[in-house]
């Protein structure tokens, strides 16, 4: 690849959690090291031998129900108590209105880019926006959702890109 001219190697989907389909995995942003044994930092450092860039994929803003994540915090997911959510592309949105839904997606996204020598990030937000009801405001501000959801993903895309100026964050609708 590098002999015909390509500059970066993209780890795309799979690299985390117990994410073997698309049913599973997403909100568990952990390097799964049945997959990787040498965890990213061994194919981070055998690309960067080749005198490549490394680079990461993320679908930060999604959860799947078959996640550590959802487990732990099933109110995590955008949507009214008492109505199960649209669970389109096996997925469903995390509520971004909520600071501590975000602050938890950026703890766990940075620890893999501070621990990693990572140059891109391919940011995937390829779902549409199915509920609008957050848990976190009462009835009468609801109609705010969509605005303040999102909000919280320039935080988190505001946040990451402060905090590692040197890694390219491509958003990949």
């Amino acid at each position: 690849a590098k002999r015909l001219g390509v500059e970066m190697f993209v780890l795309d989907d799979g690299w985390f959690g117990k994410r073997n389909n698309d049913r599973a995995g997403l909100g568990d942003w952990v390097v799964n090291k049945r997959k990787l044994p040498g965890g990213i930092k061994s194919i981070s450092k055998a690309i960067h031998r080749m005198d490549m860039k490394f680079g990461l994929w993320f679908e930060p803003e999604m959860i799947c129900k078959k996640s550590r994540l959802y487990e732990i915090h099933p109110e995590y997911v955008l949507g009214a108590p008492d109505i199960e959510p649209v669970y389109s592309r096996n997925q469903w949105l995390l509520d971004f209105t909520r600071k501590d839904v975000v602050d938890c997606i950026f703890d766990m996204v940075s620890k893999i880019l501070s621990d990693h020598d990572i140059s891109y990030v391919k940011w995937d937000m390829n779902r549409f926006m199915s509920e609008f009801y957050s848990r976190e405001l009462p009835p009468d501000r609801q109609g705010e959702v969509a605005h303040r959801y999102i909000l919280g993903v320039y935080d988190l895309a505001d946040r990451l890109t402060k905090t590692y100026p040197d890694v390219l964050f491509e958003g990949c609708a």
